[in-house]
C-alpha cells in the first residue's frame, strides 16, 4: 500500500512538468485570436495548396494538431514557428509527438515512431511537409 501511495505522490509532483503551461497557452490563444479562423477548406485553399500539401494531410493537421496544443489550427500559418511563436512544447502535453505518431498511424496506416528524432520543430509548414513526405511510402526500385 505504501508503494502505491508513494507512486501517487510522485505522479502528483511530476504533473506540473508534464502538463501544458495554461497561462502561456492563454497568451498564445490571445495572439492567435487576432487572426481570422479559417475553415478546413479555406486553410487548404489558402495555405495547403501553396505548400504542396495534400488535402488529407491538411485535414489531419487541422483535426489533430490543434488538440495537442489546445488551439484552433485554423488560425495558424505555415510560417508560424512552433517554439518562438506558438511555444509548442510548453502549451502541449509532454507526449504530443507520441500522440502525433499514434494518430498518424491510425489515420494513414504509417508508423512514424522510428522518425521521432526527425519530426521538425521549426514551423507549422515544416511539420506539415514532414507529414506529407511520410504519408506516401518512398518507392523502392525493384531488383528485377
Amino acid at each position: 500500500m505504501w508503494h502505491r501511495l508513494k507512486h501517487i505522490v510522485h505522479d502528483l509532483r511530476a504533473y506540473p512538468y508534464l502538463s501544458p503551461d495554461l497561462k502561456l497557452r492563454r497568451q498564445v490563444l490571445n495572439f492567435l485570436h487576432q487572426r481570422p479562423l479559417l475553415s478546413l477548406a479555406e486553410w487548404y485553399a489558402t495555405h495547403g495548396k501553396t505548400h504542396n500539401l495534400s488535402f488529407a494531410v491538411t485535414e489531419f493537421a487541422y483535426e489533430h494538431l490543434g488538440k495537442y496544443a489546445g488551439i484552433e489550427f485554423g488560425r495558424t500559418l505555415p510560417g508560424d514557428r512552433l517554439e518562438d511563436d506558438l511555444c509548442w512544447t510548453q502549451i502541449c502535453w509532454f507526449d504530443w509527438y507520441l500522440s502525433l505518431c499514434d494518430d498518424f498511424h491510425h489515420h494513414f496506416g504509417i508508423d512514424l515512431s522510428g522518425e521521432l528524432s526527425n519530426i521538425p520543430t521549426t514551423t507549422i509548414g515544416a511539420l506539415l511537409t514532414f507529414l506529407e513526405d511520410h504519408r506516401q511510402p518512398i518507392n523502392q526500385p525493384s531488383n528485377g
